[in-house]
């Protein structure tokens, strides 16, 4: 993307749809203003997660060094909650220790909270993957790694778009024999979830094309 901001995943989105990607359970991106009214734009029954990794780091960033150890273990307490009643009652007890000190990054957590627990909609299994966009950065960093090798040079733009597909192809070679540890043990849950969101009615594209 030339510049990253919503309007430019809409467009990725849209074509996504076009090229017949028409179920989505659950996309997972940054917290980017405006993502998740994009989403739902082109997957209106496509549900959103904000990855927590981000959130946390956008977090211990806005606090004194002193305290971030201590936040950053309040903090994992509603991430890594066994369940999203737990997960609520940790972000009760987020409020009451650091509600006075830290109050906007308390309301943040708040306020984004159904955005940031969404994963615990899905298979516990799947938690750790659903909770954060960790695997598509590693891929970035990889690509970022590529275009940054000493004496690398791009004498003409299809050179870049190459690298990428290179890339890409050596990720998909690698991810084709594996799968999310869990994931087989899951899968007939997941296509159940896929099944009751979209088998009763059709989804349309309801924005210009």
């Amino acid at each position: 993307l030339p510049t990253e901001s919503a309007t430019a995943w809409e467009e990725v989105l849209r074509e996504l749809w076009q090229r017949g990607l028409r179920r989505v359970l659950l996309f997972i991106t940054d917290g980017l203003p405006g993502m998740e009214e994009a989403i739902r734009r082109v997957y209106p029954l496509a549900q959103w997660q904000v990855c927590v990794v981000h959130r946390v780091r956008s977090s211990l960033a806005q606090v004194r060094a002193r305290d971030r150890a201590l936040l950053a273990q309040d903090l994992k307490g509603i991430y890594g909650a066994r369940s999203r009643v737990e997960a609520l009652e940790a972000l009760e007890r987020l409020k009451e220790a650091w509600g006075s000190r830290y109050p906007s990054l308390v309301a943040a957590w708040w306020e984004n909270s159904g955005a940031l627990l969404r994963f615990y909609d899905y298979p516990q299994v799947l938690w750790p993957y659903l909770r954060s966009t960790n695997l598509m950065e590693r891929f970035i960093r990889e690509v970022r790694r590529g275009t940054k090798v000493r004496d690398h040079k791009f004498p003409k733009g299809e050179a870049v778009y190459k690298l990428l597909y290179l890339e890409s192809e050596r990720q998909e070679g690698r991810w084709a024999e594996r799968r999310l540890k869990g994931f087989a043990e899951v899968q007939e849950v997941l296509e159940g979830m896929l099944l009751e969101r979209y088998a009763p009615r059709t989804q349309t594209l309801t924005h210009k094309s």
